[in-house]
């Protein structure tokens, strides 16, 4: 599947990194794709492209159930952290 591609072959000097395939979200043309679905299977009207080449923004965001079990309380204010990776 291409979440777990996307995992395996991240860079790894990156400070914001995926643990899992489900913390990563794929989205094309303004559209989040499925976790369950191919990218086949997701229907999008990718029309003719040269060579097959499809661009995707891969958004890492760490699963909620993760994030609701941890509870620390944390005094410091939240710094937003964008990272882009082409890959």
């Amino acid at each position: 599947m291409l979440k777990e591609r996307i995992v395996a072959e991240w860079p790894k000097d990156k400070k914001i990194a995926p643990k899992a395939a489900n913390d990563v979200k794929l989205i094309s043309a303004g559209k989040i794709l499925e976790n369950n679905k191919t990218v086949a299977q997701c229907k999008m009207p990718f029309g003719e492209l040269p060579k097959g080449v499809i661009t995707m923004h891969a958004v890492v965001q760490p699963s909620l159930a993760k994030a609701k079990t941890e509870k620390k309380v944390d005094e410091t204010p939240k710094k937003n952290i964008c990272s882009c990776s082409i890959l």
